[in-house]
């Protein structure tokens, strides 16, 4: 039988866990906490689902300075947001103590970094991962575990919440005015993979039934490099439909989506933007592990073909001709419209 080697994340998970048992059992009331570190070096979705634990952590330390450390492209989703005091983007700008650490994905440097500076508490995501594997619990109540000895007291449910600048408002707001009178459907046609991106033929008709049956404004929302996509959906369509891909910051699309009046889109980032704001939604999923990102609220419907083969590394496909996501058919789609527009 061959031997399967853990990964890097599996080798960081019990290392994790090997440390945190022989020297930090938390005891949060044994300490004044003047400063904390949440370190979250994740992609947009991730970051979003872990906003709570920001006012969670300001909830039980008032006093104390709150920084984050995240991805670069991460930063403008959360910079708005009044629990935070610091946000930095790199671990070099990690030079000195924090009382508290709290690693909600972190890497073997920062794990380095607080082994150098050895804080008075820290807790971490990847204890809760490793006693939890086989059976991953869903994002939000593993981001609440994973403060929950630092916590003690608050629901272990964490909702997340989004924030935007009075200049994000007024902008929108001005955009609004001008190009929406019908209600608005926000539409996000990409994936960080293509395993994960529903078909645009797809697309391309649901938004005509959309704009024709349900009398609404089609708005489609991501990053610059998700344009063509979008611009190859619009080549298809009867309708017309504005094309919005590259055009907000992540703080602008935030308000945007909580003016919305619906929301389509594959698993990715901006789906979790959208939940956060327990928006009416179709959310398509792919080889993603199911549940553990599913939309939570009573207005989402979640379509999920889930094949004996999930979850996968979203890469390499068993079924190439005919992958999971597009399995998901037109009318399944409209069907749950249905039920929520």
């Amino acid at each position: 039988m061959r031997l399967k080697w853990p990964s890097q994340e599996q080798l960081l998970y019990a290392v994790n866990v090997f440390w945190q048992k022989c020297f930090f059992r938390p005891k949060p009331n044994q300490i004044d906490c003047q400063t904390i570190l949440v370190v979250k070096l994740d992609e947009i979705g991730d970051m979003v689902c872990a906003t709570g634990v920001f006012a969670a952590l300001k909830i039980q330390y008032p006093k104390a300075q709150l920084t984050v450390l995240c991805k670069p492209f991460v930063k403008p989703l959360i910079e708005h947001d009044p629990h935070i005091d610091q946000i930095i983007c790199k671990v070099s700008e990690w030079q000195s103590k924090y009382d508290l650490v709290v690693e909600l994905r972190g890497t073997w440097r920062t794990w380095l970094k607080a082994i150098s500076y050895w804080p008075h508490l820290r807790t971490s995501r990847a204890e809760v991962r490793w006693y939890n594997r086989g059976q991953q619990l869903h994002e939000y109540q593993t981001n609440a575990l994973s403060i929950a000895a630092v916590v003690p007291g608050q629901s272990i449910s964490i909702a997340p919440r989004l924030y935007w600048s009075n200049n994000d408002a007024a902008a929108v707001n001005t955009w609004l005015s001008k190009n929406i009178q019908l209600p608005l459907v926000i539409i996000h046609a990409g994936a960080r993979k293509p395993l994960r991106q529903w078909g645009i033929h797809n697309f391309a008709a649901l938004a005509d039934w959309l704009i024709q049956d349900k009398q609404c404004q089609v708005v489609w929302i991501g990053s610059q490099d998700e344009s063509e996509v979008v611009s190859s959906i619009q080549a298809l369509m009867q309708h017309t439909s504005i094309n919005q891909t590259g055009q907000w910051t992540l703080s602008e699309t935030a308000y945007i989506l909580s003016k919305a009046h619906f929301y389509v889109g594959n698993e990715s980032g901006p789906l979790q933007m959208a939940a956060s704001f327990q928006l009416p939604m179709v959310a398509l999923f792919g080889p993603g592990v199911p549940n553990v990102f599913y939309p939570t609220h009573k207005q989402a419907s979640i379509l999920h073909e889930v094949l004996p083969c999930n979850p996968c590394d979203q890469v390499h496909c068993q079924f190439p001709n005919n992958p999971c996501i597009q399995r998901i058919s037109l009318n399944a789609v409209k069907q749950a419209v249905n039920l929520h527009f």
